[in-house]
């Protein structure tokens, strides 16, 4: 706006300046007109000029006239400039965040199994961490099992597997590797419990009662000492201790005998020996290959032993542990080495223990 209004004075000062140079050219014109001719003779004829606006700077203080006064005549009226259209506002086309690229996750790190290693030339497995837990099998130097537990004091590894079943093994008959964080073993079976035989019952004297004198039959024969006649010691062992029996479910009969010389070292396990076992009058099909192990201790769930033997439920008469049964022992060359022992077993009992001493 005040850019058009100085236009505006410029453009007035330019005309009113126009005009006076024109009026006074007219005016000189006219007198040296009149003052060469006489009255009488017409004036020349002006020649008309054409009206050039010059365009002179605006003084300061001027002040241009109402724009509602009438203009001089002669004078051209400027023309008013029309404002400069308004230019559309754009608006800022938002932009678009870059979409963030979520990281891709590493893959997680595999956890390397723990093994164990045996490290010795043969050692027991256990169904339990402990020699009291009866025997699953043996293992060799060298081998190398998975290992899936341990035992809350981590004495013991449990493993898999040996006789197609998870097994237990002493923590010192083997080396480890990845086993700082093996978490104890789940269903730890309890130790087995020693059960002792309850005593027979004492016979009851019955009264006497006056019997009529009958012919007395003739007497059998006494029964021959199995041991008469044998050279040498004779029949020397004895058993000491037991039997004790522990359940295993019946489903066979698992003997656990300690073959010792009481007076030698206190109990000196003594070895090359074995046993028969009969039920009801039946021999049972136990091997002589098995013997005993002189001066090895194993420490079972009912006592020390160095001989241990198992026989199937479909060898036992009956397919049952319960009953009757008669065990004596032979010498390293199969001679009988004790008298007959007689004692039952109760039904799902089929842990056999006995200590047998020949001192």
């Amino acid at each position: 706006m005040y850019k058009d209004t100085r236009v505006q004075r410029l453009v007035v000062l330019a005309l009113l300046a126009t005009l006076a140079v024109t009026l006074a050219v007219t005016l000189a014109g006219c007198s040296l007109l009149f003052g060469s001719r006489g009255e009488s003779e017409e004036p020349a004829a002006i020649p008309e000029r054409a009206i050039v606006p010059t365009f002179t700077p605006t003084p300061e203080g001027f002040q241009a006239e109402p724009a509602d006064s009438a203009p001089a005549a002669g004078v051209v009226q400027p023309v008013e400039a029309e404002p400069a259209p308004e230019l559309p506002t754009e608006t800022p086309v938002p932009v678009e965040e870059a979409a963030v690229e979520e990281p891709t996750p590493e893959p997680p790190t595999s956890t390397p199994v723990p093994k164990l290693i045996v490290s010795i030339a043969g050692a027991n497995v256990r169904n339990g961490p402990g020699t009291e837990y009866g025997l699953v099998g043996a293992v060799n130097q060298g081998q190398a099992f998975d290992i899936t537990g341990r035992n809350p004091e981590g004495t013991w590894w449990q493993f898999c597997c040996v006789n197609g079943q998870q097994s237990w093994i002493f923590g010192e008959l083997a080396a480890t590797e990845n086993a700082d964080n093996v978490p104890v073993a789940e269903n730890i079976p309890a130790p087995p419990v020693a059960v002792q035989q309850p005593p027979a019952p004492e016979p009851q004297p019955q009264p006497e009662q006056p019997q009529p004198e009958q012919p007395q039959p003739e007497q059998p024969a006494p029964e021959a000492d199995p041991c008469a006649g044998i050279g040498g010691d004779g029949c020397k062992f004895k058993v000491r201790n037991g039997p004790l029996f522990g359940n295993n479910g019946g489903t066979e009969i698992k003997l656990q005998l300690f073959f010792i010389h009481g007076g030698v070292d206190g109990g000196q396990p003594q070895g090359s020996y074995f046993v028969v076992l009969m039920k009801d009058g039946v021999k049972l099909p136990i091997s002589d290959g098995v013997r005993s192990i002189a001066l090895e201790r194993n420490q079972g769930a009912l006592g020390p032993f160095n001989y241990e033997y198992k026989i199937g439920i479909g060898d036992i008469p009956g397919n049952t542990v319960a009953g009757n049964y008669v065990m004596y022992v032979l010498d390293g060359n199969g001679e009988r080495d004790s008298q007959d022992f007689h004692f039952s077993i109760p039904e799902g009992q089929g842990e056999v223990w006995l200590e047998w001493d020949q001192g």
